[in-house]
């Protein structure tokens, strides 16, 4: 856990160089820009491999090949149209360093449209015992392998770490806007999401620095990225274990950095899908949970019921944990909410936070799935699993189509949690957030040799 002394406001952003699509060689941007690599299915992959021969997943996530060996392979594919994109002048780099201003309008699940502001930027890697960048989520070491040997094929940064600076003061908003409010946008398309996507190249030195500035006096708390930050975080101390020096292009990671003070940032809930249950712990979950919890029936079946258990969960008290559980064998909704106030999760039954142990999201993984389930997550559980389904929309399609034993509902994660968390230096459970929508692949790269 961090302690006060150890918590240091130091985040050092800097401008850079960055790699930019040539508008004479791709004229329609939304061609060759994709969404992150880790929120990509399969079938996704290949549409964005076809899409466009200089589409960025190309140099991301590119397809595995039959004949793919250690010395010709995807991530060797990756530093070969790097190099050739960049000599055939496909992608040019910026003249002098910038931030990159981004503002994305987009439709948000549910209905309406809403506007996000952020920069992209490159931050001084740092250890997260410094308490300068916090992560709030666990990482798995498979991701990191792939990525590290993605960067250390390319040489660069192909898609940004999204994190959050605290904003309350508006100081870091009002540089930015100071700087974009007199001229049009550098970039400006509707992707095939029908989001519309703005970028304004800010490379004026005297700005550049006051932005600079202005995040030197706060911490950074990673939002989606946990992976990749970890990544080139091991591969900056390995190149200084074997003698570089300190400073180099290295030692920074390109970041999309958006204000953490800006509530209306859609954080979409994770619900989990679990199949493959034994039958008698399907009849005891009840019985098990009834101590701790109010559990009310709710009217309805399939979608429709489920769809009555989200209106019922979105009500529940605030003050009290509470999660939406359908079963799938009777066809029936249970909004479950907990008997007394957060934390539900004693101190006495865990080493956690008190942060940690008020989570919606930690109750479920604890008190339900651990000792109601007997899952843990990651773990082998007896040929039991659980599907993860970040919108709400899909999880209702989910529902009808079945393929499953329960579902669990939960509500979103807030801002406030993340900070809570965070700053107790502790971490989520798996899957406790989904920030929507994730910044693009293809805006800005960031290769270390500019």
């Amino acid at each position: 856990m961090l302690t006060p002394e150890r918590v240091v406001k130091l985040a050092e952003v800097i401008p850079f160089r960055g790699l930019r699509y040539n508008r004479d060689a791709i004229a329609d941007l939304s061609r060759v820009v994709s969404p992150p690599y880790d929120i990509i299915s399969p079938e996704r992959q290949k549409h964005f491999h076809d899409k466009h021969t200089r589409n960025a997943i190309h140099l991301e996530y590119g397809l595995e090949l039959p004949d793919d060996d250690g010395d010709n392979n995807r991530y060797a594919r990756a530093a070969a149209n790097l190099d050739r994109w960049l000599q055939d002048r496909i992608l040019v780099p910026e003249p002098s360093p910038a931030f990159y201003f981004c503002r994305e309008e987009y439709s948000i699940p549910g209905g309406g449209r809403a506007v996000r502001d952020g920069f992209i930027g490159a931050v001084r890697l740092v250890d997260f015992s410094r308490g300068i960048v916090l992560p709030h989520e666990r990482t798995h070491s498979g991701p990191k392998e792939d990525r590290l040997k993605l960067l250390e094929a390319t040489g660069a940064n192909l898609s940004p770490v999204y994190s959050l600076y605290p904003d309350a003061d508006l100081k870091v908003d009002s540089l930015l806007k100071e700087a974009t409010a007199s001229r049009d946008p550098d970039i400006d398309f509707t992707d095939e999401a029908g989001t519309r996507q703005m970028l304004w190249v800010i490379d004026d030195p005297a700005i550049t620095s006051s932005l600079s500035a202005a995040l030197s006096e706060r911490n950074l708390f990673i939002a989606d990225g946990h992976h990749r930050y970890e990544t080139a975080l091991a591969y900056s101390q390995a190149r200084h274990a074997a003698g570089d020096a300190q400073g180099l292009p290295h030692d920074y990671l390109m970041m999309y950095l958006s204000s953490l003070d800006d509530e209306s940032q859609p954080i979409l809930p994770v619900h989990r899908f679990v199949f493959g249950l034994a039958r008698e712990t399907l009849a005891q979950w009840k019985r098990k949970l009834a101590g701790d919890f109010h559990i009310t029936a709710v009217p309805g079946s399939g979608g429709d019921g489920a769809a009555s258990l989200i209106s019922s969960l979105e009500a529940a008290p605030a003050d009290r944990n509470a999660f939406g559980i359908y079963i799938a064998a009777g066809d029936s909704c249970y909004l479950l909410t907990a008997r007394r106030p957060r934390p539900l999760i004693s101190p006495d039954d865990s080493d956690r936070s008190p942060a940690w142990r008020s989570l919606d999201v930690a109750v479920l993984d604890r008190l339900v799935f651990a000792e109601t389930l007997g899952m843990t997550p990651g773990g082998n559980n007896a040929g039991a699993g659980v599907r993860y389904v970040e919108r709400t929309d899909q999880a209702l399609s989910e529902i009808d189509r079945g393929g499953f034993d329960i579902a669990f509902f939960v509500r979103p994660t807030t801002m406030a949690e993340i900070r809570s968390v965070a700053q107790a230096g502790d971490k989520m459970p798996q899957k406790s957030t989904y920030f929507f929508p994730k910044p693009l692949t293809g805006l800005v790269f960031r290769s270390f040799a500019y």
